[in-house]
């Protein structure tokens, strides 16, 4: 592909036959397909007859781009363990271009990597320090060095939309390839591979998924491949289909932008299936946290009871995966005796679980405090910055349900001490180190891990402290952190190291960390710089998640469930499994977003999110996994696509409680089930309804719900003029929306 046209484009398409009989490969290809419909001349290859039919076309309503259609059928013979392609060579390239698979690959993953077992964690002494390099775990990725082998092999079910992407800035063009899941044969294979001198390189994408030689499982890119190819008799075929865009584009934003809009274009329509309403799933969340999560010593466990036995990261952890967390759903939304624990788990961290100079105990088990390492000589003393960011923006968040609940709240004065010590450090440490890095010394809050956007939620969090407390020095160092990160991070189009367990790989909680940040930046000081920032990373959020519903294995248990994948969130790309909800947020970011917009995009994603979030939470009518294991109330994070744990376990290995069941009490506290726009007509139901307008007359309006689920619903119903949509949101809006009941399976009119 070496000019903007795509006439010029397609003659390059290859197609290729490819038998794999043990360690042996051979291939037969098909050059220059032509455009139009057409059928290429029979050929003879593994000994079968084969027939090959291409149909090509313009796509009317986006210019840019062309569809195409190839199918491959045996009339005669049989062929043993053949697999199909289409192939795209791309030359010139170069180790510049950037490649990416959504929440399989950035920038190709091109970085140093260390092969440690999971979970992974740097010990080396050059790869410590402020000034610690970008290092990967083995995954699945281009080579950094020169000169050695360099090929990323994927299934479809390891991306959240199926497609090959590239950025060339040389060419100063953009290129995405999108396909379906699979077919009859089972996902279809995705392969970028390079040339020794990088000069060149094929796109693949081929029928059924043939990894050659390895495949990937935790940690480790050497596992041995156990896919095959195709037996084909007489009439068996089968049909690769691809859209093809390509557009001018003079950064990688540009590429996440387009991707964002043509994302969905070769998927079917995401259909919510309406089963458990948000109201009904905090009810059981709630019962679980209050029987199985509470410690009376005073704070809500991660994990259960049980698991906190089994493992001190069970027991407490101050943020990313619940903690500190959870305390703010159980004010803003609970029964009386969960608003005390959640009043008491506050307490408890003040008195009991933070050090003198600021930082909270990042993990204490039976009274113990630990630190983050892992156990890993040396790293007694780190803790994770993104736990104590997490714990400063939760913090306040807590305080202003407080005060929303009752303007006349008093805040404890230890309480405002112990916060303002902690976003005091966070300041001073920022202004010594230049910036919070990944690991902080918990002694001396000196950065002992660097670079990484580990911090992604810094600058939300310090803006919201400066707000509450009426500091602006607190504002200051927020936007330097949050420029810092953007220069550093999102421009270049790979936010990493959010979770404490992957190094530095790229990520979906540091992405979505950073747009919280950057929503909650501008909300606190209207400028209109962080919304454009917002907007640039909300299209690189999308890209973790997943955008169509996976077709799961009919005998899986997310396949007997039918589950619905869409709006599940991947992880990140060394733990290659989507998840229930946001790692541990509640989205909301992306209702202000559309709000100040007007972008429909952030406002149709979370509404697949939070709704299908609750399809994943277990029931006793409806246990998600074995029952004995996953008990009323119990959410796993694992909404397995990929086969990284095991072909067996696509759509399965639900192992228990989790911190997705956090995420949904976020979720159901700090999102309506129904937010509506009378003037403009416009409706997004995030809750389990059905809801249509009824117009009566001019100026009013009505809306019909419906609860077509087993489960009544208590439903929030934020309602304002489009005009209004672009005043500031703030936190603990939720509080002052008003509610209303729909019975099961009843249905209700309400004036708006």
């Amino acid at each position: 592909m070496t000019d903007n046209s795509l006439s010029s484009c397609l003659p390059g398409v290859r197609l290729r036959l490819t038998q794999l009989e043990g360690c042996r490969e051979r291939s037969h290809s098909f050059h220059d397909l032509p455009a139009g419909d057409t059928v290429a001349q029979p050929t003879t290859f593994a000994g079968a007859t084969w027939e090959l039919r291409a149909a090509l076309a313009p796509v009317p309503e986006r210019p840019e781009a062309l569809d195409g259609a190839v199918t491959f059928r045996v009339t005669e013979g049989e062929a043993r363990e053949v697999a199909v392609a289409l192939e795209w060579p791309v030359t010139p390239w170069s180790r510049e271009v950037f490649v990416m698979l959504p929440a399989a690959a950035y920038n190709g993953n091109r970085y140093p990597s260390r092969a440690y077992q999971y979970p992974p964690m740097v010990h080396e002494p050059a790869d410590i320090g402020a000034q610690a390099p970008l290092l990967v775990s083995d995954v699945p990725r281009l080579a950094y060095d020169a000169g050695v082998p360099s090929r990323l092999q994927l299934r479809t079910g390891d991306l959240t939309t199926p497609c090959l992407t590239y950025y060339d800035p040389a060419a100063g063009t953009a290129t995405i390839i999108l396909t379906e899941q699979g077919s009859h044969l089972g996902d279809h294979g995705l392969t970028v591979e390079e040339s020794a001198d990088r000069s060149e390189a094929v796109l693949r994408l081929e029928a059924p998924c043939v990894r050659r030689d390895t495949l990937y499982m935790m940690c480790n890119t050497a596992a041995p491949s156990w896919d095959h190819g195709a037996n084909w008799q007489p009439g068996s075929e089968v049909t690769l289909r691809f859209r093809l865009i390509r557009f001018p584009a003079t950064s990688v934003q540009d590429l996440y932008d387009r991707f964002a809009v043509v994302r969905k274009d070769l998927t079917e329509a995401v259909r919510l299936k309406h089963e458990l309403p948000l109201s009904a799933a905090w009810r059981l969340t709630e019962e679980k946290h209050q029987r199985e999560n509470w410690c009376d010593e005073g704070y809500y466990r991660v994990g259960t009871h049980e698991a906190a036995l089994e493992s001190p990261y069970q027991d407490w952890q101050v943020g990313w995966v619940g903690g500190g967390m959870t305390l703010v759903a159980m004010l803003a939304e609970g029964l009386p005796e969960s608003r005390a624990r959640g009043l008491r788990n506050l307490e408890w961290m003040f008195t009991h679980a933070q050090h003198a100079n600021g930082l909270f105990h990042t993990v204490r088990n039976d009274g113990a405090v630990m630190g983050d390492g892992f156990g890993v000589p040396g790293t007694e003393r780190w803790y994770m910055v993104r736990k104590q960011v997490d714990a400063l923006y939760f913090l306040i968040k807590a305080f202003t349900v407080l005060r929303g609940q009752d303007p006349g709240w008093q805040m404890p004065e230890h309480w405002a001490v112990g916060t303002r010590r902690l976003a005091d450090l966070l300041v001073a440490t920022f202004q010594r180190c230049g910036q919070l890095g990944q690991y902080l010394d918990c002694e001396t809050g000196d950065v002992v891990v660097g670079g990484s956007t580990a911090a992604a939620m810094g600058p939300g969090a310090l803006a919201l402290a400066g707000q509450f407390f009426a500091e602006p020095a607190y504002v200051a160092v927020a936007e330097a952190l949050a420029g810092q990160l953007d220069e550093q991070d999102v421009r270049a189009g790979v936010t990493v190291g959010g979770p404490g367990e992957i190094l530095k790989c790229p990520d979906s909680e540091s992405a979505f960390a950073m747009l919280e940040s950057f929503v909650v930046l501008y909300e606190v000081t209207g400028c209109q710089h962080w919304l454009q920032r917002a907007e640039a990373m909300a299209a690189q959020c999308l890209t973790w998640c997943a955008s169509y519903d996976y077709s799961f294995p009919p005998d899986s248990w997310l396949g007997r469930l039918d589950a619905r994948a869409a709006g599940s969130v991947w992880a990140n790309v060394q733990n290659k499994h989507s998840a229930p909800g946001l790692c541990t947020l509640s989205g909301d970011a992306l209702l202000k977003l559309f709000r100040y917009t007007g972008n429909r995009l952030w406002l149709d994603q979370i509404v697949e999110t939070a709704h299908n979030h609750t399809q994943y939470l277990s029931r006793a009518d409806r246990p998600v996994g074995d029952a004995q294991v996953m008990r009323p109330g119990y959410m796993c994070e694992r909404v397995n696509f990929s086969d990284w744990e095991g072909s067996d376990n696509v759509g399965g290995n639900l192992f228990g409680s989790c911190w997705p069941e956090v995420s949904l009490m976020l979720t159901a506290t700090e999102l309506p089930g129904v937010y509506a726009q009378p003037d403009t007509g416009l409706l997004a139901v995030f809750d389990h309804l059905e809801v249509s307008w009824v117009r009566q007359d001019e100026g009013t309006a009505s809306l019909q719900c419906h609860n077509p689920t087993a489960f009544d619903a208590e439903v929030k119903l934020f309602v304002e003029p489009s005009t209004a949509a672009g005043t500031i949101l703030g936190q603990a809006a939720a509080l002052h929306w008003p509610r209303f009941v729909v019975p099961a399976g009843e249905t209700r009119t309400l004036a708006v």
